[in-house]
């Protein structure tokens, strides 16, 4: 009898994701090579390096033992745990993910491989995560779920194909194949396994063609293609027999069998399922073993060897009956009809029958059930994505509306631009005209004199208070409004990832997340240095201390504020105003003084408050500056005046700049 092609298909992928676990992008090793590693990991300290050879252990020896392969992924798993190498704990779950899965221990399985997904580290690498898709996939094919192993698959390799890792993308695409036939679409499976087997030989694979020619033969001849199947043969042969992987050469031999068992030379048929089972029982997977002796116990039926048909088939039968695969147990069992059919045995051949009914009655079920399974995660997924899309039009609106509202705001700051340059042309042309007045009065007397003085201190009084004003609503306008705008638009971002974790791959949605989250934090500064808050809340003295620690943060200059009898705070408006004296003195310190340090002393006593601004930078030529008039000495120096202070300015070059300022306190 032909082996069933189900049955054919689950052992042709017990290697496909072997083949993963291997990587297949190095060469293997040889048993001297991989016995030398050996013995440097006796050797080795429990560190990276020795996890990295446990890794490379598992790689080569993964190639014809995967038990032992799975004992180096434990030991590197629980090395990683306690070395605290996070990236070393998601790939060694993966690999043990692997592993257990060939000893069909597929609950712990799907627990590493779990673990694997949640070290974001690991998983985060798009290389990473369409390896675990990959072997998701055959986790769901194993335990009969193919549409959704067929889904994962296809998953993992547009990955590979968007990576362009085409080592990976042919082994996703020879699972997608071997799922298309389990669900029995030969023609889509035949139909890319011409598409992918120029891929390989184009990387000159030995392995990738072997498995490729292999999948593609069986795919044709489920569909009685036999003589289009034979071209594939003879090449199919060449590397089956000169191949040091036994499951590749396992499934090769038996599809070789197949071909002639269909071409009903069934000696030559059972020669190469005893060559298949062999090879089978080398690599020790015992699903693989119980379907190879299948095939070999109906070769000898189809000769009537009835002794050697009955072992096999038994053996297998008893096989499958450990580990309950439904699958297999159908097969074998229509296979013992058969069997007992040929004996004459009319009453077990017609309960085997039976039983094979009752099977087959429960594998459709089952698919069916996955079917519809499958068919709600295309219709959750297109949903999804109708989801995304409305999203994303609203994002996209909001965009607009921002960028509209940010128009209408940088209109108006070009109009207060534009308002500031007509007030101080006109207030250049008012002292012009003043300086002119003075001129022609120079005679005038005294009173005079002190009356334009008080005009002088009104206007600059009436200036002063403006700006602050000014200052006052602009920060507040900015931190209320922009910054109320900026904090729902980070958490609408926040919310997009949580609700949407594939974002958290997207590298667009990073950048502009981290674009937001820098333009929310320049508006804050902006905001903050206009009218600080903690200057209004708790006075001039914390409000330098934090605008000290801000300046230090930078590294750029390191100040040290000392307060002496400043426990009591100063009225608000004089608080401001020695604010912004204090700010422009360490700003010009910043861009003209080049000084490494700087200190910062207030001394009060009684209503009498003396301020001390020193630095140790290069100095400057105090008359020079009073010369040109410098616009920031001019006001700190007329704000002093409006607080009917005095100011002095001992510099000297390479030695630094003492600025010292003493006030009488208005208490009201």
């Amino acid at each position: 009898m032909i082996l069933n092609n189900k049955i054919i298909k689950i052992v042709l992928f017990v290697f496909l994701s072997q083949v993963f676990l291997a990587n297949m992008i190095h060469a293997q090793m040889t048993r001297a090579q991989v016995d030398s590693l050996k013995k440097v990991l006796s050797t080795s300290k429990e560190d990276t390096n020795r996890f990295n050879l446990l890794i490379k252990l598992v790689d080569e020896v993964g190639y014809y033992d995967s038990k032992e392969a799975s004992r180096y992924a434990k030991e590197g798993y629980a090395l990683a745990e306690k070395i605290k190498y996070t990236y070393g704990v998601g790939l060694a779950a993966y690999l043990i993910g692997q592993t257990d899965m060939y000893s069909e221990n597929y609950s712990s399985s799907d627990s590493f491989l779990t673990i694997a997904e949640n070290t974001k580290i690991y998983s985060s690498k798009k290389q990473n995560a369409g390896k675990i898709y990959n072997e998701r996939g055959y986790l769901n094919y194993m335990q009969g779920n193919y549409y959704a192993a067929s889904m994962l698959w296809a998953k993992s390799s547009e990955i590979f194909e968007e990576l362009k890792d085409t080592t990976s993308e042919l082994i996703a695409y020879q699972n997608l194949i071997g799922a298309l036939a389990f669900v029995k679409n030969y023609e889509r499976a035949v139909e890319l396994g011409k598409k992918v087997l120029p891929l390989a030989e184009l990387r000159k694979d030995t392995l990738q063609i072997g498995y490729t020619l292999q999948g593609l033969t069986t795919d044709l001849l489920y569909l009685n293609r036999v003589d289009e199947a034979g071209k594939y043969i003879a090449e199919l042969m060449v590397i089956t027999e000169t191949t040091v992987d036994n499951n590749l050469a396992a499934d090769s031999y038996n599809t070789i069998g197949m071909f002639f068992d269909r071409k009903k030379d069934f000696e030559k048929a059972l020669s190469f399922y005893l060559k298949s089972l062999d090879k089978a029982t080398t690599f020790g997977f015992k699903f693989q073993i119980a379907s190879q002796k299948k095939s070999v116990g109906s070769a000898y039926l189809q000769l009537n060897n009835l002794p050697m048909a009955w072992k096999y088939l038994n053996e297998a039968y008893q096989m499958v009956q450990d580990h309950r695969n439904v699958m297999a147990e159908s097969n074998i069992a229509i296979a013992l009809s058969d069997y007992y059919e040929k004996l004459g045995d009319y009453k077990k051949a017609l309960l085997h029958l039976r039983k094979y009914v009752e099977l087959k009655d429960s594998i459709t079920g089952t698919d069916i059930r996955n079917h519809t399974s499958y068919l709600e995660a295309q219709f959750e997924s297109k949903k999804k994505e109708t989801e995304i899309a409305a999203l994303q039009k609203s994002q996209e609106e909001k965009d607009r509306a921002i960028q509209k509202r940010n128009l209408y705001i940088a209109i108006g700051i070009g109009l207060l631009i534009l308002m500031g340059i007509i007030f101080l042309l006109l207030y250049r042309n008012y002292n012009n005209k003043q300086k002119i007045a003075l001129q022609e009065k120079a005679l005038q007397d005294e009173q005079i004199k002190i009356m334009e003085k008080q005009q002088q201190v009104l206007s600059l009084q009436s200036m002063i208070n403006g700006q602050e004003t000014e200052r006052t609503r602009i920060a507040r306008d900015l931190h209320d409004g922009l910054g109320g705008l900026f904090s729902t638009v980070k958490m609408h971002f926040s919310t997009l990832q949580h609700n949407y974790p594939l974002l958290k791959d997207d590298p667009l949605y990073h950048k502009t997340f981290d674009l937001v989250s820098s333009a929310s934090s320049q508006l804050r500064e902006i905001a903050h240095n206009m009218m600080p808050e903690v200057l209004m809340k708790l006075g001039l003295v914390e409000a330098m201390k934090d605008f000290c620690n801000n300046i230090n943060a930078g590294k750029l200059l390191n100040i040290t504020l000392q307060a002496y009898g400043m426990e009591k705070r100063l009225n608000t408006s004089t608080e401001i105003m020695l604010f912004r004296i204090l700010q422009e003195l360490v700003n010009n310190i910043i861009k003209h003084a080049y000084a490494s340090e700087a200190i910062i002393q207030f001394n009060r006593d009684g209503n009498r408050l003396n301020i001390t601004v020193e630095d140790n930078g290069r100095g400057f030529d105090i008359k020079d500056i009073e010369e040109k008039r410098a616009m920031g000495i001019e006001a700190v120096k007329s704000r002093i005046v409006y607080l009917n202070g005095k100011i002095a300015i001992d510099s000297r070059e390479n030695i630094g700049t003492t600025v010292m300022i003493d006030l009488l306190i208005n208490e009201i």
